[in-house]
């Protein structure tokens, strides 16, 4: 195997999704014959330590590691792992926190070779060619790609964005099996990037280090065609569209709303699909004809419904819009789960309380459960590639910058006070659900005479 790509995400329960990312990546390089595969741990219920096993065992000449905030510690500890085992090939990691912090990556373990920065599909091609000698190309010659020369840090210039998103094939779908049966939905990507300017998030951040459009969107028919091959190959008819953005605002998203519907038409196909989008991209014609040909649900990035919150973080959109982006949606009976974020550094105790009220309202008024659902982020999260990170950090605000765990600011105490009863009430509820799931898994164990020492309720599940 020239590369194995990785995944290090802990195992879960109840929940499984591919890593679009990596899947990607993955197709991209088959396409220009190098031999690749995908170790997902997540899904493949594997510890570090036996991941670690597997891969020696393996022994690809190149290992690629995806690092994401919430993968990072247990993808660093995998690394030093595998060379204190042994693995001697040259390991790469990619994803956001790389791209962030390259320099740091590469200075404080010697034992990632490369880092690839922003999109990855032609700088990491590259890369391999290179490490493969399939190409005379040098190293300090290739775009978005960070490595040591002679104990120097070398950060090449950033790639520009692939402008054609067409040019890539469909995603590999190695684990798609793996998420149906589960119960979960695969997830489709019709587009990358987001227009929007929000100043709390690290996807603009991403985007804008490197030249070109932030945000584009495949042609109708490359979409389209994926989905039909997935929907023909594992007979599933519900969707995820996995985009930051999936409209845009006005008549454009209009005339591209109507070319999908038609497609979906003319092909005769009956699916169903669930986006994510912006509350300003929300008209009464654009969700009807999308509910025509199939949509369920929408996520909403909401945010606030505070508009000095609003405000503070760039969104560009007012309270009312926002409230009646899920006016719209529930007169078409359309599901929604809004995102909120309920404090940040800058919040007052009356802020706090004004949208706590206005989600009262909103819940009353729509009741809760599948039809409306809210997912609250307590307290605002900052990230390196974040505009409002920056802000922080010069009015000396981030009380904890550590690029290996995470970073704080001051927040008011009260309020702190009052997030902190918040979430472990929120924990307290998931290890409710925790339990209930596990007496489930065991009564099945029972009821069908299995062994109680083999009992592993996530294995349970799965059957």
């Amino acid at each position: 195997m020239d590369i194995l790509l990785v995944n290090p995400a802990r195992m879960r329960s109840g929940y499984v999704t591919e890593h679009l990312g990596l899947a990607s990546l993955s197709a991209f390089l088959t396409d220009n014959n190098i031999a690749n595969d995908i170790l997902d741990l997540g899904i493949e219920k594997l510890s570090i330590k036996k991941a670690c096993l597997q891969i020696i065992l393996t022994n690809p000449k190149i290992l690629g590691v995806s690092l994401l905030d919430a993968t990072k510690k247990c993808g660093l500890k995998l690394i030093c792992l595998l060379r204190q085992h042994g693995y001697d090939g040259k390991i790469v990691v990619g994803g956001y926190f790389p791209t962030f912090s390259a320099r740091d990556i590469l200075h404080d373990f010697q034992e990632i070779d490369f880092v690839v920065r922003g999109e990855g599909e032609l700088t990491l091609l590259a890369l391999v060619q290179n490490i493969l000698g399939k190409t005379p190309v040098a190293l300090n010659s290739i775009q978005g790609l960070s490595f040591r020369e002679k104990n120097k840090i070398i950060n090449n210039p950033p790639r520009p964005l692939i402008r054609n998103l067409d040019i890539l094939p469909p995603s590999n779908r190695k684990y798609a099996s793996n998420v149906i049966k589960s119960g979960s939905h695969l997830r489709v990507a019709a587009s990358r990037g987001c227009w929007g300017k929000c100043s709390f998030c690290e996807i603009i951040g991403f985007y804008g280090t490197a030249s070109g459009k932030a945000w584009r969107r495949r042609s109708v028919s490359h979409f389209v065609d994926e989905l039909e091959d997935l929907h023909k190959k594992y007979h599933s008819d519900y969707f995820i569209f996995n985009d930051d953005q999936f409209l845009v605002k006005g008549i454009r998203s209009l005339k591209y709303i109507e070319l999908f519907a038609q497609e979906i038409e003319r092909r005769g196909l009956k699916l169903k699909f669930e986006i994510m989008c912006r509350a300003d991209t929300i008209t009464y014609d654009a969700m009807r004809r999308l509910k025509s040909v199939g949509l369920q649900r929408v996520f909403l990035g909401i945010e606030s419904f505070d508009a000095g919150q609003l405000k503070r973080y760039n969104k560009g959109i007012s309270v009312f819009k926002n409230i009646k982006a899920i006016i719209t949606l529930r007169k078409l009976e359309i599901n929604v789960i809004v995102s909120v974020i309920l404090a940040d550094a800058y919040t007052t105790i009356s802020d706090l309380f004004r949208q706590m009220y206005t989600l009262v309202r909103l819940r009353q008024k729509f009741a809760s459960g599948k039809q409306f659902q809210i997912s609250f982020n307590n307290r605002l999260e900052i990230f390196p590639g974040s505009k409002l990170f920056q802000e922080y950090a010069d009015a000396g605000l981030i009380t904890r910058n550590n690029y290996l765990t995470t970073y704080l600011y001051k927040i008011n105490s009260l309020i702190a006070s009052r997030l902190a009863v918040q979430a472990l009430i929120s924990q307290f509820k998931v290890l409710i659900k925790e339990f209930i799931y596990r007496v489930k898994c065991t009564h099945n164990l029972i009821r069908f005479k299995k062994p109680i020492f083999n009992f592993n309720w996530r294995t349970c599940h799965e059957k």
